[in-house]
């Protein structure tokens, strides 16, 4: 097997700003794993606040082909888990990447290999950042020729209720909230709850910052609204720490280290009761084609990256009836 990393730069359609700032753009590395005549894909998506940066992935995933040599495929997921420590942004786009081989050569999903039952898809969630009413009309517009039928709007802490207001006017479909640890209090995260569930809101996601898990007990046994931790969990080792302060849990790919300790998180968290989340970190079609895989599990998904940007070289990820389609192929275009 032969690995070969290309950097690249996702570009948003529209700016995308959250809590704690604004991106026009995403850097990924795409990692094309040749073997025989079959060329497997993976992706690590790099957002800014995270520590991982192009030349860090690349450098990750020399060292990783160096140490697998003639590996087969098995034996190379195998050494991933072991090998080294952090990196998960890389870990991940390897892991999917020798998912997607294996997948090409047995003529099987990945879903299928993994022994995921087969099951109805949940909604997928379409983004809004933080924007003015324009650029609102324009992205809800954007959503509804795509056929979404739920939203997630990002909250900022300043602006939530003229947010909520501009999306209202626009559209009566049901909307998930993003805080991205924006709220400051109980007080205030309990206030627009309950206002947020008037709104038609059906969760919260992470409401407070990362250090209040002690806080967020106390708003978990009051709120009406369902609260998810994202910033919060990251691996199947926090999902403990966590379990009397939310009720579901994000699991993404480029968290967690990829699709193998996803399917092992997201099986411990439904034992533990959590309801679950598949999301992305904007990713193309390669990183939300690969964890799709799992969404027959989730009770959503926002793996709505191909959608936001305007310079996917895949094509992979399809909708039908506000849901995910798992049974495309992953195709590449061009970079």
């Amino acid at each position: 097997m032969q690995f070969r990393c290309i950097p690249y730069q996702l570009k948003f359609k529209y700016p995308f700003r959250i809590a704690h700032g604004e991106r026009t753009h995403t850097n990924v590395v795409y990692v094309l794993l040749q073997h025989n005549h079959f060329t497997a894909y993976g992706e690590a998506a790099l957002p800014p606040y995270l520590p991982e940066t192009q030349d860090s992935v690349i450098a990750f995933v020399h060292d990783f082909a160096n140490a697998v040599g003639e590996f087969g495929i098995d034996d190379c997921l195998n050494e991933l888990r072991h090998f080294r420590t952090g990196n998960m942004a890389a870990r991940a786009a390897i892991d999917m990447a020798l998912w997607n081989l294996k997948s090409q050569i047995e003529n099987k999903s990945i879903a299928q290999l993994l022994g995921v039952p087969d099951a109805p898809m949940p909604l997928n969630t379409y983004t809004i950042g933080v924007c003015s009413p324009n650029e609102m009309k324009l992205k809800v517009d954007d959503a509804n020729a795509f056929g979404f039928q739920i939203f997630k709007l990002k909250l900022d802490g300043k602006s939530d209720e003229e947010m909520v207001a501009e999306f209202r006017k626009l559209t009566d479909l049901p909307f998930a909230v993003d805080v991205n640890q924006g709220w400051k209090s109980t007080a205030e995260a309990t206030s627009k709850i309950h206002w947020l569930k008037q709104q038609g809101c059906v969760l919260v996601e992470q409401p407070l910052l990362t250090a209040m898990n002690e806080e967020m007990k106390q708003l978990k046994a009051i709120t009406p609204l369902p609260l998810y931790a994202d910033e919060s969990c990251q691996t199947v080792d926090d999902l403990e720490k966590l379990r009397d302060c939310y009720h579901g849990v994000n699991i993404k790919l480029m968290k967690c280290g990829g699709i193998t300790p996803a399917y092992e998180m997201l099986k411990a968290a439904k034992q533990m009761g959590f309801k679950v989340l598949i999301g992305c970190m904007s990713e193309s079609s390669v990183g939300c084609h690969a964890a799709a895989q799992l969404a027959m599990l989730a009770d959503y998904t926002d793996l709505d990256g191909p959608y936001l940007i305007s310079n996917d070289c895949f094509s992979g990820v399809g909708m039908k009836d506000g849901s995910l389609l798992t049974d495309i192929l992953l195709q590449k275009f061009s970079f």
